[in-house]
């Protein structure tokens, strides 16, 4: 169990660390100058949150690489319902299960985002992540260690409830920690499309995330803005900012269209 910690939490840094490396690469260095179009705010995170954001990114790896160590010896022992033969279910299925899994998460993350926002655990465990208004690509893992366990939860409930492929698992996590950064980019790559398309409307963006982290309210899914559109807490905004033609908005223009100031640092009740 100790050895699969250790090497499941050096898998799950090093992704980390290619994923929001990369983007951070590219975004803040590579093609800085040619996409300051495509920048949300114009105010680049300060390197002292960077750097912390990156060190709690290290708890969180060693926190996820120890829940999924759990779950390998679950697997081995047959607890699971994760399976190696992919002629069992089909393709189909693989691709449907997926889905499966992006909505029990998100569901599952929306529900434990709106409790961290109590002022309680904000203040004690949230306040962490929320280290400034204006995140960077690294604080996709920032979590207090707390949190970060509280988060790595959804997938024993994914592997015990459903039948699911390994290599669509693999996947899965692999397209989770790029949403993650992607989220938290402080650049919005998605093209116009994303406001025409039904389905691709509906997909967490940067400009989508960067309004909760600008509020401190809103907006608290992870992939798909269903339980948001449903429940109320979406910033009805989110399609005109990301509908400029010139570029996404700049803080000052989140308040001129919102009317509300940044929210307190000490949390925010359950309202939207």
């Amino acid at each position: 169990m100790l050895l699969n910690t250790v090497l499941l939490s050096l898998i799950v840094f090093l992704r980390y660390l290619c994923f929001a490396g990369g983007l951070y690469f590219l975004c803040y260095v590579w093609k800085k100058p040619k996409w300051e179009s495509k920048r949300i705010s114009p105010i680049v995170p300060d390197k002292k949150v960077m750097k912390h954001e990156f060190k709690y990114s290290v708890f969180s790896s060693v926190i996820f690489g120890w829940t999924g160590a759990w779950m390998f010896d679950a697997w081995e022992k047959g607890q699971t319902l994760v399976y190696t033969d992919f002629s069992k279910y089909g393709f189909w299925y693989a691709v449907f299960s997926l889905l499966v899994m992006m909505v029990i998460h998100d569901t599952y993350f929306y529900w434990t985002h709106r409790l961290l926002h109590l002022p309680w655990f904000y203040k004690n465990l949230h306040k962490v992540h929320h280290s400034a208004p204006n995140p960077s690509p690294w604080a996709a893992f920032c979590f207090h260690p707390v949190e970060a366990f509280l988060e790595s939860l959804y997938m024993p409930i994914i592997a015990f409830t459903i039948p699911c492929h390994i290599g669509v698992v693999f996947f899965f996590l692999m397209l989770m920690t790029v949403l993650g950064v992607v989220n938290h980019l402080g650049y919005e790559l998605y093209p116009q499309v994303f406001l025409k398309n039904r389905f691709l409307k509906t997909i967490i963006s940067a400009t989508n995330h960067s309004v909760h982290h600008r509020f401190n309210k809103f907006n608290y899914a992870l992939y798909f803005t269903w339980w948001d559109d449903l429940v109320g807490t979406r910033y009805q905004s989110d399609e005109t900012i990301l509908g400029k033609t010139v570029g996404v908005a700049t803080d000052s223009e989140l308040h001129d269209l919102a009317g509300f100031a940044s929210v307190p640092e000490d949390g925010d009740p359950l309202q939207a």
